[in-house]
Formats: C-alpha cells, structure tokens, sequence
C-alpha cells in the first residue's frame, strides 16, 4: 500500500503530510483512540445514506495521527525552511521517502520554490494488526464507508497525517487537537440548514424530494403554506422553542412519523401534519404552563399522538400532572414509547357503567367474577380489573364528570348494564359511541347487558341502542359464563 502527500508545518508548528489516498486504504490503516466519542449509530446512518446517494460528494479530509520512534531514520523539510521533521518509521513493515520536487513561482517575490512529497509504504500484511495510525477526526466517515459496494473503497479521499514524538507531551497534544476540532468550530443548527435547503431555489421540489428524501419535501410543502414570520401568530401556543426552530421541530415530527409508517408519503401525509399543528396548538392552550417548558419532545409527541388518534387531552393531563415538561434533554421518541406502555396498560382495564343500587348489586358482582376467572384462566400480565367511578378515590377534590369521561376514553373495554334505563349510563354509553364516530371506529369496545329477570322486564331499552347486540342473562351464572367468553374474545385470548 503506497500513501503520498505534502510535507509541511501547518502554522509553523504542527508537522503535517496532506494529500489523497483510497478510502478504503484509510480504513485498513487507522483506528479510532480512546478519546473518540462513541459511534452515533443515527449519524453513521445519515453518512451511509449521503454515500449512497452519490451526488454532491465532498467532505473534509480525515485527519490521522502517527507516533514516530527516535531509534529511526530522520527525515529533513526542504532545505529553505531549515526544520527537521520528527523521526519516523524506517522498518520492514512502513517506510517513509522524500522526494524534493522544484517549481517555478509566477510571483516576482519567489522567484523558486520546492515541495517535499512523503511517499509511505506499508506492508499489505501488515494491516491487519494493530493499526499504525490513530483516527483524530473522520472516523464516522470512514465507518460509515465500509458497508459500501468495493468500487466506494477505491474513492480518493483526503487525508491530513499529523507527525508526533512518542512522548507525554505530543501524546496529550493529540488529544487538545481532538477537542480543538470538535469544539472550535460552530456549526451551522439544525434549523439553520434547513433554512438554506429548503428556501434555496437550486433545488424544485423534484429535486429536493429525490436527492434529499420525500421529508425534506413535506417539512417545505408545510411552511410554503405558512411563512416564518406568521408562526407565532398562528401557532403562539406551542412553546417558545417550536417558535425559534420551527422547521427542525417539523423535520422532527415527519421523520417519526414515516419511520413508524403513521404518515403515507403524499399529499395527505403533509396535510394531516397541518391539521395536527392546528389542534395541538388549541389543546396546549388549555395548559399555560406548557409554553414554558424547554425542548420541543412534548410537542412533537402530542403532534406524533393526534395523528395517530390517541387522545391528546389525556397526554397533555399526563405531562402536566407527572411534571415532564421540566425534564431536560427529553427525547420525543422516548417520551411517546412512555406514554404507549401507559395507554396499553389501560386498555386493560374495563370501565363498568351501571346504576349501583341493590337491584344490581349482584350484576356487578357477576363481571367481577368474570373478569377475575379470565385473569386466572389466561394468566394476563396486565390484569384486567373493573373500575367503579364511586369506588374510585383520587385523594383529592376532582370534576367527577371529567373523570367519568377520561375513564372511558383511557379504558380498553366498556361495559353498561341498561337493565335499568338510567340517564347517566345512557350519556356514558353515548360519549364511548361519539368517541368511536369521530375516529371512524365500529361500536366494538363496549357490552351492553341486560337481565331478563321479571322485575328488569319493563324497562324498556331507548331506541337510539336497540340495534346494538346486547348480552341478555336471566340468572348471575348466565351473565358470568357469557361475559367471559365475551372478555375473552375482545382481548384475542381466544
């Protein structure tokens, strides 16, 4: 393997070798040292997608160091500098050679200059051990190359080798030059490339969508309809760092929603995004305190769960009641996984609606025993319980009227005696049935029971129901038998 560059101190300090050399021979020769940070697995992802893309390849060189052993040979820069390069290698396994190339300059000032061309060569067989050179910065790059098809290794790709002494004082250096790079440097935010992408006019929308990716283009169509200087005005309640970084948030939200299949990549994909914006932005302003808070991972997770119909009035209640908001560094992905557990917990509970009198004391009884034997039966992780809203005790003062309703809304199964025709159960029945109609969901997560016994027999059932099926019983052993294969059926145990 033959590696050739340019010898020189780079601002008369550090001694340098720059030039090119094949992307896959900059693999096979250095490794990453112990003050990398840890692979990003997501940016390693984006770097293999840039490759594969192949258009508008470029990056910086990759920038390697090399320890040199006094014991060896020395070689001298150009005569006109009078600086001595640091030993080097000079044994089976590499060898350095320097080759003095003259050239005439065009300026009157230098009227000759010369170049020093370092040519290493490294032993084939020698690349598979330990690696000789150390990877300062580049090694998502470099990583990110190896899954490539063969012809990508043969890439020249450049490169900056810095030479130093094998001592404590060049090994700490290496290290300081490791922090330099990655903290010096202010990169352009998130939201700052974005801007520049996005409102660029070298790309159509054609464009943009092929070589970049159909979310690049939806996060576009949104704010083409939306300038940047109407969002806070028509979206003030979404906090304060939706409002500074609008168009990550929004990247944010597509990619989420593409990588978990929420969203179709079309026009109504882009649409449901909008709609989303809207109602999220009405629900948080029930909440003030919500557009304090910091990061944007409860706002892309309420947008993220709208759209996939889950209730965003009962999310929003979660994070204030638990305090999220003012957790740092929240990430919305984590925080929607969160709350799915939650939810799915819940939708093992069954929400009992019935007129609680001595009549159907017995009833109640029944689904108790029901739902008891198909826990035992079944051996369910999550238990399956009933919940009685006058057996309910928060602890505290509350609206019971709103806690009826987010009962229902929250619980997996509903299940109504009308053996008795009472108005409260009727009105519980009706919000699950307005709750379904509005998510385009068939009357399925509810039973309706209703005993044939003589004193139930006159209370007639109210005609908006009676095309539903209702589960009739003429003795409690009936009604348990019944319910549980019912139970059974709703959860797929069966």
């Amino acid at each position: 393997m033959i590696i050739r560059g340019i010898i020189d101190r780079s601002l008369d300090t550090v001694t340098c070798i720059r030039g090119f050399a094949k992307f896959q021979d900059l693999v096979n020769i250095s490794e990453p040292k112990e003050y990398q940070r840890d692979l990003d697995k997501e940016h390693k992802k984006e770097i293999e997608g840039f490759y594969k893309q192949a258009e508008f390849l470029f990056f910086p060189e990759v920038i390697l160091s090399y320890k040199t052993n006094s014991d060896h040979d020395n070689i001298t820069l150009k005569a006109s500098t009078n600086i001595d390069i640091y030993k080097v290698e000079n044994n089976t396994k590499i060898k350095f050679s320097k080759k003095r190339i003259d050239y005439k300059g065009t300026s009157d000032i230098r009227e000759k200059e010369s170049i020093e061309l370092i040519t290493i060569e490294i032993d084939d067989n020698f690349i598979t051990d330990k690696k000789l050179f150390s990877r300062i910065d580049g090694n998502h790059r470099l990583k990110a190359g190896e899954k490539m098809p063969p012809y990508f290794g043969d890439y020249n790709t450049p490169f900056c080798i810095i030479l130093l002494n094998d001592d404590s004082a060049d090994l700490a250096f290496e290290s300081v030059i490791f922090h330099n790079i990655n903290t010096k440097a202010k990169n352009l935010t998130s939201e700052e490339n974005l801007k520049v992408l996005l409102r660029s006019e070298s790309f159509d929308d054609e464009q943009l969508r092929t070589k970049f990716g159909w979310e690049y283009y939806a996060v576009r169509q949104i704010f083409n309809q939306l300038p940047l200087q109407q969002i806070s005005e028509v979206y003030p309640n979404l906090g304060a760092d939706f409002l500074s970084q609008p168009m990550s948030f929004t990247k944010n939200v597509v990619d989420l929603l593409v990588e978990n299949k929420i969203i179709n990549k079309n026009r109504a994909g882009v649409e449901s995004i909008n709609g989303a914006l809207s109602i999220v932005n009405q629900e948080f302003s029930k909440y003030p305190v919500l557009r304090e808070m910091n990061g944007i991972a409860v706002t892309v997770a309420a947008i993220y769960l709208q759209i996939s119909s889950f209730s965003i009035d009962s999310f929003l209640q979660w994070v204030k009641k638990n305090h999220i908001y003012v957790i740092d560094d929240l990430k919305s992905k984590s925080l929607i996984d969160i709350y799915k557990k939650i939810q799915d917990a819940k939708k093992k509970e069954v929400f009992v609606s019935m007129q609680f009198s001595d009549d159907t004391q017995r009833h109640y009884e029944a689904i108790v025993k029901a739902v008891k034997e198909v826990n035992e039966f079944y051996t369910q992780k999550i238990e399956i319980k009933p919940i009685r809203i006058d057996k309910n005790h928060r602890g505290y003062s509350y609206d019971i009227n709103t806690e009826i309703l987010n009962l229902i809304e929250d619980s997996g199964l509903f299940i109504a005696d009308i053996s008795i025709a009472n108005p409260n159960v009727y009105h519980e029945i009706g919000y699950l049935m307005g709750l379904n109609q509005g998510k385009k969901l068939p009357h399925e997560n509810f039973i309706l029971i209703k005993s044939d016994e003589d004193k139930f027999k006159n209370n007639k059932v109210g005609f908006n129901i009676t095309s539903i099926q209702q589960l009739r019983f003429s003795n409690d052993l009936e009604l348990v038998m019944k319910l549980k294969e019912q139970i059974a059926i709703f959860y797929d145990l069966k």
